[in-house]
């Protein structure tokens, strides 16, 4: 028998999930790679086909792969003539789906104002670009904190050859940062720091829904003290989050974004959206690191062909914990992979650490009920107003044992200091 939620991991168009997602604006590529009038670039998203391109006054767009005259692959078009020909019989179409061109018409034809291209509402933010793939008018675009300007952020993908849903799970999972991610910095401030981690194991796990997913609080007591360590991240509808990375080693004002994107209910890309409001990334040395992990653009070099080249020696030496060197995100896509293709949740025995990923399967389920009867789901905004992500608190932090989170977080919102940007400063 299926298990409850199984659904939720099938996102082709017509699937209760794959509506639900078709309801946010996602990321679908990356802007550096779109060069005005450059090659047209091939992307599956959800099970539907799309090129994404960029005409030669630097307009993106975003269409259906197959040509509307005879299903040719515009993947393959020359970008041209205020948008992107079709290689079989020339017809051109701009970026919102009009036909420009159709040489073998007769000159007086208006055919081609009757003939348009499936196109996607789209738009760059944070070195992406987004589409919204869904029907009706698009909702607001979401001024989340980690998608501020250029200086203060630093983003990337990597697919992933599992389905979306337990890689996204993987995002909110607090225990495993004491396990899949235990390092042991040469660093004595920053080993003094992740100690914290793996000296308590056991932290306590709360949840609360709000008005863009589940608020996830993890408190770890500290040793021979009266305060704990407060690790507050998000799940964020309806296949991202906000959470805690390295960016925390600047101090209180940064926060990481991922989206896992389907490609198709066995793939996905993970966007990662990297922001500090200093401005002081040290983007140059990230980049290094993660490009020295990829292969073929985006893919990782680490796969089972190989054993994700486990380093078994290191972890008999004590110098690593899972033998995959330091870099998170490999550990992330790893250990997703490894659950399987599509995870079989009839398996599962979840336990009260879990509870961020049964409050956000539940919210899921009821968003896609929600769609289905015609209502916008949970974090869908229509009013530019609601548009403060204020409250989108991210935070690792020592306070008294008997702080009350939520008045915490309230009052961490109404400071409204958290993501204020500061000067940026050359990044280094």
């Amino acid at each position: 028998m299926e298990a409850r939620y199984q659904h939720l991991t099938r996102t082709n168009p017509g699937t209760p999930a794959g509506e639900l997602l078709r309801r946010y604006w996602q990321p679908v590529g990356m802007s550096a790679e779109l060069v005005a009038g450059g090659a047209p670039v091939a992307e599956r998203i959800m099970g539907e086909d799309l090129v994404l391109f960029r005409d030669e006054s630097g307009r993106p767009g975003v269409l259906a792969q197959k040509c509307a005259h005879r299903c040719a692959d515009l993947s393959y078009g020359r970008v041209e003539a205020g948008g992107l020909r079709c290689v079989y019989h020339g017809w051109v179409f701009d970026v919102n789906g009009a036909c420009l061109e159709q040489p073998a018409e007769p000159p007086q034809s208006t055919f081609k104002d009757r003939v348009r291209q499936r196109a996607f509402p789209c738009r760059e933010a944070a070195g992406a670009l987004w589409a919204y793939l869904g029907p009706g008018e698009p909702p607001v675009f979401p001024a989340f904190p980690a998608l501020a300007g250029e200086e203060y952020r630093y983003t990337t993908r990597w697919k992933g050859s599992a389905n979306w849903l337990q890689a996204s799970e993987g995002n909110i999972d607090p225990v495993h940062t004491s396990f899949l991610h235990q390092i042991l910095p040469k660093d004595p401030e920053m080993r003094a720091r992740w100690g914290v981690f793996s000296i308590n194991a056991r932290p306590e796990v709360t949840a609360a829904e709000t008005r863009f997913g589940v608020r996830l609080f993890t408190k770890r007591r500290l040793p021979d003290s009266d305060q704990m360590l407060l690790r507050v991240t998000n799940f964020v509808m309806p296949n991202a989050c906000a959470v805690g990375g390295f960016e925390g080693d600047l101090g209180p004002g940064g926060c990481t974004m991922l989206w896992d994107v389907p490609i198709d209910d066995e793939h996905h890309w993970r966007y990662e959206f990297i922001f500090h409001r200093s401005g002081r990334l040290d983007k140059e040395t990230l980049d290094a690191q993660y490009r020295s992990e990829k292969v073929n653009g985006d893919e990782m070099r680490r796969t089972p062909d190989n054993r994700y080249l486990q380093d078994r020696a290191a972890m008999q030496r004590g110098d690593e914990y899972i033998g995959l060197g330091e870099c998170f995100t490999v550990h992330d896509v790893f250990i997703t992979q490894s659950q399987g293709i599509v995870h079989d949740q009839s398996h599962e025995a979840l336990g009260s650490s879990d509870i961020a990923i049964i409050k956000a399967r539940r919210q899921l389920a009821q968003a896609a009920i929600d769609v289905a009867e015609g209502r916008d789901p949970i974090g869908v905004l229509r009013d530019e107003a609601a548009n403060d992500y204020r409250d989108m608190v991210v935070i690792t932090q020592t306070i008294p044992q008997e702080t009350d989170l939520a008045a915490f977080c309230d009052d961490v919102a109404a400071d409204g200091t958290l993501y204020r940007l500061e000067a940026c400063a050359a990044t280094v």
